[in-house]
């Protein structure tokens, strides 16, 4: 199974928009999981102004991205 992370922020109407399309996107090989920005301090250092941002491997996508920007990430 893949791992993938959603970076997010609390009250973040982008992050919730992520969420969202990241949800109707058939991901049966993926186990995503939702992260607050500020668990990790590198987070915070490096995404503090792009959240939403969704991590796989060593890949970053940065918003703004659509349900076909996340299918090609992930491939």
């Amino acid at each position: 199974m893949k791992e993938v992370i959603l970076v997010s922020g609390k009250d973040c109407n982008l992050c919730r928009e992520a969420q969202l399309l990241v949800s109707q996107i058939n991901l049966k090989d993926c186990i995503i999981t939702t992260v607050d920005i500020y668990s990790k301090r590198t987070y915070v250092d490096k995404f503090w102004d792009k959240i939403p941002v969704i991590l796989y491997g060593e890949k970053e996508l940065l918003w703004p991205f659509d349900k076909e920007k996340i299918i090609k990430f992930l491939d």
